[in-house]
């Protein structure tokens, strides 16, 4: 596979990834991504290969975002469960046996 194969199969895998919200293959796909940049940083690039990884950077950017989105909804949810478990423990503070039968 030559270096713009790679690239598109890099960006395809990383939206992938993303869309099945499987995020440790994102993590594995973004850590080839670092890797494949390594290995071409002060190399001459193609036209082509500039615009395989001008597209690659904008997948990356997009994924980068739905990342940032799910990362919130999940400290959103986190937070309510802390909110409900204390409130649930302020509860339970002033049941007696009673009260749980």
């Amino acid at each position: 596979m030559d270096d713009i194969q790679v690239i598109h199969y890099l960006g395809r895998a990383l939206t992938q990834a993303a869309s099945q919200s499987d995020w440790s293959q994102v993590q594995s796909v973004d850590k080839q991504i670092a890797a494949m940049l390594s290995a071409l940083s002060g190399k001459p690039l193609s036209d082509e290969k500039r615009a395989a990884l001008k597209a690659l950077k904008q997948i990356h950017h997009q994924v980068n975002a739905c990342c940032r989105l799910e990362s919130e909804e999940l400290e959103r949810k986190m937070a309510l469960g802390r909110r409900n478990h204390e409130g649930a423990v302020a509860y339970a503070a002033f049941m007696d046996d009673e009260d749980l039968r």
